[in-house]
Order: C-alpha cells, then structure tokens, then sequence
C-alpha cells in the first residue's frame, strides 16, 4: 500500500501546508532540551570529562586547552534544530520535489509502525543511501506525517557550504567526521553526544549502517562504528530497549548518475559549494521520474538480542568507558548485515533496471519489440527470486518501455529502425573529458547504476549459474558445486553483501530455486550439465562477466609486477595499483584483446577485487612511514587467477608491462 504524498501538495500548494499546526507524538521519557542543553550534558558528561583528562595525561596539555578543543569539536558537530528554519526548508523541498519527481511513494503501513514506537522507543533509522536526496527525502517524509523530525548523522561535506550548511544543520544534521583514526576526545564527544539523543529520546537518530553513498547503485558492505555508539546504552542497561527501522529508498533516475559515473573513472567529485548547487539548478527542467520509500519492519534489539549477550557483564566497569564484549560485536556485524540484505530485499524493481539489464547484454542494439520479449522474460525471473517489481498493470509491455525510454532520454534513443540503442553523453563540466574511450565508458557505467539495482537479486543463483555453465565435463557433484560457489563467493565478497557463515545456507536455497524454476537438472546429487545450461545459466554468466574479467585483468597486472633488489614483488600502494590496472585495462579494450565491457574500467571495482584478493592472501599489505603498500602473494595469487580463468573465456598474455613514466602499455602477446 504506496501512497503519493506529492499529490496533496500539487492540488493544495505548499504555504499553508508549511505553516500548520504539528501535532507530532514524543518518547514517553523524553524531557525536552534546547540544542544548547544536549551541548551542556556532553561537555558535563563522565565519558566526555574522562576523556579530557586521559587527554591532559598523554599531551601534556593544561585541562583549559583540551576542554576548548572538546568545545569546538563539539560546536563543529552538533545540531541546532529549530522549527523555524525546518518549515522554511519544507517549502523550499515541497517545491524542488514537485518539480524533479513525478510521485514519492511511501509505504503507510510502514509509517504507522513507527507512529506506535515512538512515544514508546528510542528509534533509530537506518535508510540505505545511494543519492544526496535520500536524508532530504527520509525529513520530508517524516514532517509530511507530523513525526518527530529525525537528527542525522552528515559528512563534512555540507558544513563548508554557505548558508546551505547552516540550513541543513538548522534543520537536524550533525556533523561527523568521516574517520576518527586514534582521536579518542573526538570518539568520547562524538558517542556521548549520539547517546544522550538516544537515552533521553529527544529526536529519532538517522545514519546510513553503509557509511557512505553508493556510487554504484549496488549496497555497500555495512560499517559498524556508528551502530556501535548507538547501540552501547543498550547493552549497557541505560535503556530498556531501542528500535531500529531499516529504510529502502528506490530512485526511477538518479540525480547524480552522471556525476557517479565519471567519478567511477576516477574524475573528482566537485567539491560541495552553493555555488555549485545554483549552477546545477537547471536540472529541476529535468524529469526523474518516481521515488519508492519503503519502511521496514521495526526490529527491537532486545528481542534480536535474545539469549545472544549477557549485559549483566558491564555491571562492574565504568559505563562512560567504550567497552563492548565479543558476543556484543558478533551481534551488531550479525544486525549491520542484516539492516544491508533487508534493504535490497524492499528495494523496488523498475522496468528501467531490468531494461538496463538486457541492454548491458545487447550494447550493439536490440529492436523495441524484441527488448519488450527479453524484459517480459527478465521479470519473470527477477518475480522468481522474490523482487518487488513496479510495474504498470494497464498498459502494455511496448508501451511501458518507450516511456522509460523517454524518461532516460539522456542514455538510450530509438533510432528510425525502431532500434534501442546509446546516445552520445556529454560528461559533466568539471571533467573536462576528451578522451573518446572515457566517454563511452561513461556511458556504459551510467547504463550499468541502474542493471546494478537488480543484481542482488540475481548474485547467489548466478554463481552457480555461472559454475553450470563453464563446467568442461558431463556432471558435476554437489560438493564440486559448492566449492566453486565458495571461491566466487569470496572473490565478489567486496562487490556484493553477503552475510558471513550463510554460504551453505545460500547456497542450497539458491540451487533449490534453480531446479524448480530455471531448469537446472539434478540427478543423484550431481547436475546434468548438458541439459542444465540454458538461456538463464546464459544469461547469468554473462551479467557477471564483467566482475571476473575485471578481476582476472587486475590478478594478471599484479602478477606481471617485476621483483625489487631484494627478489620479491615490487610493492605499491593501493592507489597506484589500481590506477595502473585500469591503464592496462584501457590498451586491452583499445586493442581489442578483451570484450568490450567497458564497466571494467571502474576504479570501484578494482579497488573491490584488490581487497578480496588481500582477505584471500593472494596479496599482502606492509605498512612503511604511515603508508600502507600492497604486493602479491605470487603463489596464492596464481592459484586464484588460474582458478578464476576457468569461469570465463580469457585471452592467453604471457607477459605484461607498464611503463609508468611513458604512460604506455606493452602486451607481449597476441591472440
């Protein structure tokens, strides 16, 4: 049950709407504190002072010194949410929404849920993040049902932009700093001034459990820090229980898709600035079709908890001392997984992504009515796999794709043979691109945000699809099967979210499925290979190819670094190996000695496979001067890359070298 709440707003204008009386419901303990007396019980706190005297201990410094760096610490990061500047951004976001989206659909039901637990809980949302609109839209939301309006944890990024930081700090964000390294005052400020919020209940605590926005449109693998700070009153008996309400937010088109995909390239992000948002106003002429926003089931973490940690084990020690048990981490990396899978599981399906996924397949082009047949066959597979797909149920399949063909107008065109096929895409201003392969790869990534909405869906049973289908013998056994299943699985552990210990669990829920819907055929716990590959298997292999070309591309640049004096690999640091891979990944798709996936240019990716590659041991890390260098594990290395070959078709390169000085690239081999 969606409901548009933009529609309200269309018909009745934003003025009065901005102006209303709200009736808001609050934490049943909550004992209401201006932003400057959460400020003051910070700065009085035990943890904050303990802090500051461990501080004055290690530097020597006099107490005054480091009570005024605790203060600007916490003057940098702290709130100052006030109605007054909250129902002038709320007129200012009715009006830009009304004209970027067609609707915003929000599940009501979901939203009800939270209604009841507010007045009971503290709450904590955590929505998944893939657009700098997702945390406007989550406030929008919630002033638009007169919730509590929630604080939210923000990046540095918005406080150097003028006026802009100071609204959106106005309107609940506090900023954080995106690592604290060793700064143990910054930790001590920092986790007082979440817990206070979470303890006395004074606003709903929003943070992203993935850290930062994908630029990829896939999840990221969760970051526990945070959760951790919010999390500790809990464990610590300072409350008797906190909510968590995961939040899926799904986008039609993304309004940074442009920008993410030469930033996948390795073009810098502009650096944030108000001038730079007034130059890019002209993208309210633009269409983005509908947004999805889709609450979770609340999940109370003293039900979650349940006979998994014993809390009666921080009776004795200080509670203002960061200390949490084994049992206690185990369960927020069990919940930080979870908040991430429940995420991609209320994700809404669109047809522009399964569109996306037959054109990644087709990038010669492919004829409407024929794309209509693959997308119709798409759906059923992704509506086998349990996606929540939106569709128009009135309207024929033709019909729905020339419409979200006219919305990504900026990627795709219909030529006059009623061809599908790309456009032309000027890059973005700032990058000054002029290089005719970065321009079709940026094409390519732009396409592949939105295939990467639906991978998830389709990762577990393609990695025994694509074991299915490069298998050189008549049968394979079960064990075989999962061996392979366990190798690709922790090659693309970086790329995709899987939970740690759920490999055999995923692994026969996934073959299941494939023997009872995508005709793969089993006989006496071994797969018939001859008639089990199929179009599926096909088309599986073929939308993960590019990950293990990728893969294989960066196994081989690492394997052709030439040995130092002392006899091993020459090592470098993580930067500079995956800038040369993707130098040698370029000459290889310019000569033709590779498919042209395109994607496989992306930085993202080869930073991706070079951390699987070091948690496999096929690559070691040393740290020299503060710096952390890498170096391959020759014989580990060889071992996963000649595995690796054996899932997809690969050139022969004996050698490979790269001249770093000469920007060249020489391929001592031919096909």
């Amino acid at each position: 049950m969606f409901e548009d709440i933009l529609e309200e707003r269309r018909l009745n204008g934003e003025f009065r709407y901005c102006l209303r009386a709200r009736d808001e419901p609050a934490f049943k303990l909550n004992k209401r504190r201006t932003p400057s007396q959460i400020k003051e019980h910070v700065m009085n706190s035990d943890r904050v002072q303990y802090a500051i005297e461990q501080a004055c201990i290690e530097t020597k410094l006099p107490r005054s010194e480091v009570m005024a760096e605790a203060s600007a610490i916490l003057d940098e990061m702290a709130h100052n949410q006030n109605m007054g500047a909250i129902r002038s951004f709320a007129f200012v976001l009715v009006k830009i929404f009304k004209a970027l989206y067609q609707r915003i659909y929000v599940n009501v039901d979901g939203i009800q849920k939270v209604r009841g637990m507010v007045k009971e809980y503290p709450i904590l949302l955590m929505p998944s993040h893939r657009s700098y609109m997702d945390f406007l839209l989550m406030s929008y939301v919630f002033y638009h049902y007169d919730l509590p309006l929630p604080v939210i944890a923000a990046a540095m990024d918005f406080l150097g932009m003028k006026f802009v930081g100071w609204l959106l700090r106005n309107s609940g964000a506090f900023y954080i700093r995106r690592s604290f390294g060793d700064d143990h005052l910054y930790w001590a400020v920092f986790t007082e001034y979440v817990q206070t919020h979470i303890c006395n209940g004074d606003s709903p605590i929003e943070f992203y459990v993935e850290g930062t926005r994908s630029r990829t449109s896939k999840s990221y693998t969760p970051k526990f820090g945070m959760l951790s700070a919010a999390l500790e009153p809990y464990f610590k008996s300072h409350i008797p229980d906190v909510m968590v309400v995961p939040v899926s937010i799904s986008y039609d088109r993304i309004l940074e898709e442009s920008l993410y995909a030469y930033e996948l390239l390795g073009v810098p992000k502009p650096k944030e600035s108000t001038s730079g948002l007034f130059k890019a106003r002209k993208i309210l002429e633009d269409d983005f079709g509908n947004v999805h926003i889709y609450f979770g089931e609340p999940i109370s973490i003293r039900k979650y908890s349940e006979g998994l940690v014993d809390r009666s084990l921080h009776n004795l020690a200080p509670r203002y001392i960061a200390s949490l048990t084994n049992q206690e981490q185990d369960l927020i990396k069990k919940l930080g997984h979870h908040m991430v899978l429940t995420h991609q599981k209320h994700m809404v399906v669109s047809p522009w992504n399964m569109m996306a996924a037959v054109l990644m397949q087709c990038q010669e082009g492919i004829s409407v009515r024929q794309l209509a047949k693959e997308v119709e066959w798409v759906k059923r597979q992704a509506s086998n796999m349990g996606a929540y797909i939106d569709w128009p149920a009135s309207e024929t399949a033709e019909s729905v794709l020339r419409a979200n063909i006219k919305l990504h107008s900026n990627i795709v065109r219909v030529n006059t043979d009623d061809v599908v096929e790309l456009v032309s895409v000027a890059p973005p201003a700032h990058t000054k691109a002029t290089d005719a392969m970065m321009i079709t790869a940026g094409q390519h990534l732009m396409l592949s945000l939105y295939r990467n909405h639906i991978l998830h869906v389709f990762v577990r049973p393609a990695m025994i699809a694509i074991s299915v289908n490069s298998c050189t013998s008549e049968r394979l056994s079960i064990d075989d099967l999962f061996t392979k299943y366990c190798f690709l699985e922790q090659l693309l552990s970086k790329d995709f979210v899987f939970v740690p210990g759920s490999s055999r669990i995923d692994f026969d829920l996934s073959l299941r499925t494939l023997t009872h819907t995508s005709g793969i055929v089993m006989e006496l716990d071994e797969v018939v290979i001859g008639q089990s590959v199929n179009k599926l298997t096909t088309f599986y292999s073929q939308m993960f190819e590019p990950f293990l070309l990728g893969y294989w591309i960066l196994c081989q640049y690492l394997l052709s670094n030439h040995p130092n004096v002392a006899g091993k690999p020459l090592a470098k640091t993580q930067k500079t190996v995956v800038k040369e891979t993707q130098m040698l990944t370029a000459r290889l798709l310019q000569e033709g000695v590779i498919k042209q996936h395109y994607e496989i240019l992306s930085l993202d990716m080869m930073n991706n496979g070079l951390q699987a590659l070091f948690h496999m041991g096929a690559v070691i890390k040393e740290r020299r001067d503060g710096v952390v260098y890498m170096y391959p594990n020759t014989r580990q290395l060889s071992n996963v890359t000649e595995n690796l070959a054996k899932f997809i078709d690969v050139p022969r390169l004996p050698a490979v070298s790269i001249n770093i000085h000469s920007k060249t690239v020489t391929v001592n081999a031919k096909l």
